[in-house]
């Protein structure tokens, strides 16, 4: 007999606060609720902590679209910066728009630019000339 593998979609949380643990377990309790407020099944919550807070990787029964997705992670608390930079890359048609951040994009003293349209701030690393990843002059 064959059986149909239901889609499942992981929201993923950056918070930048590093909270009480009893804060925590309540924030993971109203955010389950929350999505079953909204008609979704929690598979699992998986937790990660960092130096400067916790990443949620949140795994729920149904396949979403990314606009869908990215709106469930700003309802949860989800990094404000992460969410409007995830906005662009949806607008973008990019698949691997969901990213955790794995490393600073900007540092005191970056050098930046100011996009022409948006009025955006945008950091100068990773795009020498060079190609080895290093900061422009």
């Amino acid at each position: 007999m064959w059986r149909r593998k239901k889609m499942t979609t992981v929201l993923k949380v950056d918070l930048d606060y590093k909270a009480p643990e009893k804060w925590l377990q309540t924030w993971e309790a109203t955010r389950k609720h929350m999505l079953e407020v909204f008609g979704y099944s929690v598979i699992r919550m998986v937790r990660h902590d960092t130096t400067k807070g916790q990443n949620y990787f949140i795994e729920i029964i149904e396949e979403l679209p990314p606009e869908t997705m990215n709106m469930l992670q700003f309802l949860m608390g989800d990094d404000a910066t992460r969410v409007k930079i995830n906005s662009w890359r949806i607008q973008r048609g990019y698949q691997d728009w969901n990213k955790i951040f794995d490393r600073k994009l900007w540092r005191k003293g970056t050098k930046t630019i100011e996009c022409f349209y948006c009025g955006n701030i945008i950091p100068l690393i990773g795009v020498g000339k060079d190609g080895e990843g290093k900061e422009m002059p």
